[in-house]
């Protein structure tokens, strides 16, 4: 069947489609099956619920998600998609399915590939073992009346078509409303903050690729489902002995993959110290990491001053440049007129020096002439 959309991200939101490629789980164990049986097997063993993100918190994409972008790329035919829709072994499966139609089929197909399922009868919690348990009727229905999925979002359908849908089902007798979370209703997964106001789409939008960081509305979420990879867990019970029989269409491993937990940082250090009181071990810590920082503080003010001065004695060096080259500069001026006076030559000074001479002798000549030559009284 051809990929509808695009056949790099097969339409899955960016973040979530970014944690999948970095996931431990993905890298080291999808991408190593390479034939559609095989990821139906995974799907069977490690697979019990198909919410798209961890449970229990908000860490990183769920095996079931891992698992449907590894079909995407294998690019199934329609046998094989009719084939898992079919499936006995496991709801899981087929719901897996579903979700490759929902993200890549033609959204013109979905009505011809599910209407056939949209009364399905089966049982089975999309979230998992002890949740609200849903048929599989409901939860088809809900992928074609809804946009949203958990705490992700679908590729839109157009309106024409979901018209279309929408007036088939009025034709069963179906509810053409959609009640979210794969048909079982509940709260809003993507979250509403303080005021009331509604966050994006998808809360996880703001989720680090680090898988470091939980998105803003699981804050309080408890850590569940974190154990060791499912595939590791499923080996290690065969090698003791306690293989399960692939009748049961609800196995128990842990239900998704875990990553390594990053290490504390200082302000959640700090938080756990002043919860458990502290201590001598504690303080001495404390005070080793507070003449630390003092250190580190006072080399950076010996580092400022140090840059202060050199600047001040930049700044000094061209002024005593500048008043040493205008010291020059007069005293080569004075040397020069010194020279053209010891050789006979003049200069304006001596210009100057000659036109008031002239003047003194005629104020005294017109003296002379108007008092009579100049006698004087006694």
């Amino acid at each position: 069947m051809e990929i509808y959309g695009s056949n790099t991200t097969y339409n899955l939101e960016n973040v979530l489609r970014q944690n999948i490629l970095g996931s431990d789980y993905y890298r080291q164990t999808c991408t190593s099956l390479n034939n559609w049986s095989d990821i139906v097997d995974e799907i069977y063993e490690n697979v019990d619920h198909v919410e798209p993100w961890m449970s229990g918190n908000a860490r990183g994409a769920s095996s079931a998600f891992c698992l449907l972008h590894r079909l995407f790329t294998l690019k199934l035919n329609p046998k094989q998609i009719k084939d898992m829709l079919d499936h006995r072994d496991s709801p899981y499966i087929r719901a897996v399915g579903f979700l490759y139609l929902r993200y890549v089929a033609d959204p013109k197909t979905l009505w011809s590939w599910c209407a056939l399922y949209v009364k399905d009868q089966e049982m089975f919690a999309p979230s998992g073992p002890e949740q609200k348990e849903v048929t599989m009727g409901d939860y088809v229905r809900d992928l074609l009346l809804s946009q949203y999925y958990f705490e992700t979002i679908f590729p839109r359908i157009p309106k024409p078509v979901q018209d279309a849908i929408n007036d088939e089902l009025k034709s069963r007798n179906l509810p053409t409303t959609a009640k979210g979370n794969g048909g079982a209703g509940g709260a809003d997964r993507r979250g509403v903050d303080d005021t009331g106001n509604r966050r994006p789409a998808s809360v996880k939008a703001s989720l680090s690729v680090a898988f470091g960081q939980r998105a803003p509305n699981r804050s309080g979420a408890r850590e569940e489902g974190r154990g060791r990879d499912p595939s590791a867990t499923m080996r290690d019970n065969i090698a003791g002995g306690s293989s399960k029989a692939r009748s049961s269409a609800s196995p128990d491993p842990p239900r998704d993959r875990d990553r390594r937990e990053p290490p504390p940082s200082r302000r959640e250090y700090d938080r756990d110290r002043d919860g458990r009181g502290g201590g001598a071990g504690s303080d001495w810590r404390d005070r080793g990491y507070d003449r630390d920082r003092h250190d580190a503080r006072e080399r950076g003010r010996v580092r400022d001053r140090g840059r202060d001065d050199e600047r001040d004695y930049g700044r000094e060096h061209e002024r005593d440049r500048a008043r040493r080259s205008h010291d020059e500069r007069t005293e080569s001026r004075r040397r020069s007129r010194s020279s053209d006076r010891r050789d006979g030559g003049r200069d304006a000074r001596d210009v100057f020096r000659d036109a008031a001479a002239r003047e003194r002798r005629g104020n005294e000549d017109d003296v002379r002439t108007r008092y009579g030559g100049g006698s004087s009284r006694r």
